[in-house]
C-alpha cells in the first residue's frame, strides 16, 4: 500500500523553506563577502610591504616612473597614479631631540617639535581623497615637489601624532619609513563589516 501524503505536510514544508531561504541567502552572501575581504586584504598587505621595502632602501617615489611601480603592484585593484580606488601614503619619520634642534638652527624654545616624532617626507600615490594618514598630515604648504617637509622642527602640523604607539622606544635622530595603504572595493560596499567597503594596511621599516 502506498503511503499517503498529507497536503498539510507539503504546505508546511513550503512555508519552512520560504522562511529559511532568506537566512541562507544572507549567510551565503556574508561568506562570499568575507572571502573577498580576505583576498583583497592579502593583496593590500603585499603592496604595502613591497612598497615599504623599496622606500626604506632609498627608491625615490616622488618620481612618476617609480610611482608607476606601485600602480603595477596593485594591478587589478583599480589604482591609478593620481586617482582610482586606492591610495598609498609614504612617510619618512624622525624623532627630534636636542641635537636635531641645534643642527636645524633652533636650539632654543622655538624648536616646538623637540621630543616628538616628525614627518620629514610625505608622498601620496593614488587617490588622495580616499583616506588620510593615521599619523598626521603636514600643512601642504610645507611639502615641496619631492615630498620633503620644511619647518619640521617648528611647525606642529609636521608631528607624526600617535606614532610613538607604533615605535614607543624611538631615540633622538632615529628614522623610520612608514607606508600606509587603503583600497576601496566597490564590491564590498554593501558588506556591513567590510570596513566601509575598503581595506587598510600599514608597514614600518
Amino acid at each position: 500500500m502506498r503511503p499517503r501524503h498529507n497536503p498539510d505536510e507539503r504546505g508546511s514544508a513550503a512555508i519552512e523553506m520560504a522562511l529559511t531561504l532568506p537566512l541562507l541567502v544572507v549567510i551565503m552572501l556574508g561568506i562570499f563577502m568575507m572571502g573577498l575581504t580576505v583576498i583583497r586584504g592579502i593583496s593590500v598587505v603585499q603592496v604595502t610591504r613591497d612598497t615599504g621595502q623599496m622606500f626604506a632602501r632609498g627608491l625615490d617615489f616622488s618620481l612618476a616612473g617609480n610611482q608607476d611601480i606601485v600602480v603595477r603592484l596593485a594591478a587589478g585593484m583599480g589604482m591609478q597614479r593620481t586617482g582610482g580606488n586606492g591610495v598609498v601614503i609614504l612617510s619618512q619619520i624622525m624623532y627630534v631631540g636636542d641635537e636635531q634642534c641645534a643642527a636645524g638652527g633652533h636650539p632654543g624654545e622655538d624648536c616646538l617639535n623637540r621630543n616628538w616624532p616628525v614627518i620629514l617626507r610625505r608622498i601620496v600615490i593614488g587617490n588622495a581623497s580616499l583616506r588620510n594618514s593615521n599619523f598626521g598630515t603636514p600643512n601642504p604648504a610645507l611639502i615641496n615637489s619631492e615630498g620633503w617637509v620644511s619647518d619640521y622642527l617648528t611647525d606642529v602640523t609636521a608631528r607624526a601624532t600617535g606614532f610613538t604607539a607604533v615605535i614607543p622606544d624611538m631615540t633622538a635622530g632615529q628614522t623610520a619609513f612608514l607606508v600606509e595603504s587603503y583600497f576601496y572595493s566597490p564590491e564590498l560596499a554593501l558588506a556591513p563589516v567590510a570596513m566601509g567597503g575598503g581595506v587598510y594596511s600599514r608597514s614600518v621599516f
